[in-house]
């Protein structure tokens, strides 16, 4: 049987500069993550709807928000892809390194999460009602969500090019429109868009959904194209309930597991420490899960990125301590149970 590989979600709570990056990414590396991210240190929004909007006259930004007034065409340009041209040129220069890893990993933003934050405004707001949002967003609309599908495709063949192993399109949204019901769109629509973003992926394709899994989510996910469905389980161990062993099995899928909180409040006389889950508690979690979904069907990560964490501790170090203790101890964990 394999054994279950290591990888992380993509956020990290530190300023966004090539210095960090470079941090992050050696120590991911030395503490034996196999298949690294490139860092997230921005806004998974931003990081694709900035550029966008310099691309596309009908998407602005104002304020750290998205405003769509129109249809648009989709850009010939590509966006966002420095990140991966990272990935390239770290081992690039330092070739010895790629030998300590299996892989490589990016994390793009999804279209349905990318439509969520994309205020509507004049005529393609006309008539309509929010619902869960203030405003009328363009997540509401199927032709803005298709095209967003279209552009996130395109980007992750550009991805998958670059030779990146794991290509995960990030929906951490889809899990609050997808309840008993699925807001907004059918349930045919919502397949549609994930098969549609993840299509040109020649490599390993993943998606990325936060909280709690309904039934139904977990059944439109299951009938996705996409190679590994990647959840919370730490923070929310329902989802043990929610998935078993024949969904994966049936599916040829793999469970990307969550095994150490990625989002916590801070605690007045906490030492670092007192953040970190330690080795044996995660060992017993890990354990948990291969009992129950078997070795082979499993990755292992943390909950979700902690980029949230940004801003929480008055020195971004701290945050940053805390969260890269949790993922050694994570991979300590796993090389317990598989040596």
């Amino acid at each position: 049987m394999d054994n279950p590989s290591t990888t992380v979600v993509g956020s990290w709570p530190l300023n966004n500069n090539n210095e960090n990056m470079l941090r992050v990414f050696k120590d991911l590396i030395q503490i034996g993550i196999d298949y690294p991210c490139y860092p997230q240190l921005i806004s998974m929004i931003s990081q694709f709807l900035s550029p966008l909007s310099k691309e596309i006259s009908q998407l602005e930004e104002i304020d750290n928000k998205f405003y769509l007034s129109d249809d648009f065409k989709i850009p010939k340009n590509l966006v966002a892809l420095e990140y991966g041209d990272f990935i390239k040129d770290f081992f690039k220069k330092r070739p010895n390194l790629s030998k300590q890893i299996r892989g490589t990993k990016a994390c793009l933003t999804g279209p349905i999460t990318l439509a969520s934050e994309i205020i509507l405004k004049d005529k393609v707001a006309k008539d309509l009602k929010p619902r869960i949002f203030t405003e009328p967003r363009a997540v509401m609309i199927d032709w803005a969500v298709e095209k967003l599908a279209e552009i996130m495709k395109k980007m992750a063949k550009a991805y998958s090019n670059m030779g990146i192993d794991i290509i995960s399109m990030d929906e951490p949204l889809l899990g609050i429109l997808i309840g008993r019901k699925v807001l907004f769109h059918s349930e045919d629509f919502i397949l549609e868009i994930l098969n549609k973003s993840i299509s040109e992926i020649k490599s390993i394709s993943s998606i990325h959904v936060c909280g709690r899994i309904s039934p139904k989510c977990r059944d439109i996910l299951l009938q996705t194209d996409v190679n590994i469905l990647d959840h919370e389980f730490r923070t929310n161990e329902e989802n043990f309930n929610i998935f078993q062993r024949e969904h994966i099995v049936n599916t040829d899928k793999l469970l990307a597991l969550g095994t150490v909180k990625s989002k916590f409040i801070p605690v007045d006389g906490w030492e670092i420490n007192d953040y970190v889950e330690g080795i044996d508690s995660i060992e017993v979690y890990i354990r948990k899960a291969i009992n129950k979904y078997g070795k082979e069907n499993l990755i292992i990560k943390p909950d979700c990125g902690f980029g949230a964490l940004k801003g929480t501790f008055k020195d971004e170090n701290v945050a940053y301590e805390i969260a890269i203790r949790k993922v050694k101890n994570m991979v300590q964990a796993l090389k317990r149970i598989t040596k």
